[in-house]
């Protein structure tokens, strides 16, 4: 993860991951367990959820469930790529996100009292019948308040953490 400070000027966003993986499987097999992966299922990220349900549960809040892939809208989709996006609250114990039915509705809502999350899903060749598959995840924060609100919120944040953790999901397929 790097600071705004520490990238290049242009890059609207806050907060940005990039991670890579090579696979031998072929891309639509990586896709389809991308899009089938549950949080909630993942051995590796429980104690993010815990940790992230414990405000709720000290406050005597309900808890809703982790967040699912399917909470998010779908941008854009390929045959080698999936790039989704989540609005919302995040750091409060319901999330407080946003619905959208369509790429153009969350693309186009300016509401700047929510921070934004991209996932994107990138697969490409490599050697040996493998595939590279990169996943990126951006955050935007567009107030200073929403980005101070948005801090403790990384320490435990399983969304971000989905990219890398989602790989682990995908069946090797041997050589191909």
């Amino acid at each position: 993860m790097c600071s705004k400070s520490a990238r290049a000027p242009m890059d609207p966003f806050d907060f940005s991951e990039r991670h890579s993986i090579l696979i031998c499987a072929r891309p639509e097999t990586i896709l389809n367990s991308v899009r089938r992966y549950r949080l909630g299922d993942d051995p590796l990220l429980r104690p993010a959820l815990y940790l992230r349900g414990l405000p709720g549960r000290l406050l005597h809040a309900p808890s809703p469930p982790p967040l699912e892939l399917q909470d998010f809208t779908l941008l854009s989709q390929t045959n080698r790529s999936l790039v989704y996006g989540l609005k919302g609250t995040f750091w409060r114990t319901d999330y407080g996100l946003r619905r959208f039915d369509t790429p153009m509705e969350f693309l186009g809502d300016r509401d700047a009292s929510a921070a934004t999350l991209i996932l994107s899903f990138m697969t490409g060749p490599a050697k040996r019948g493998r595939t590279r598959l990169v996943t990126q995840t951006h955050i935007l924060c567009p107030t200073s308040h929403v980005r101070r609100h948005f801090l403790p919120y990384l320490a435990c944040d399983p969304p971000r953490q989905w990219p890398a953790a989602a790989t682990h999901a995908v069946p090797d397929q041997g050589a191909m």
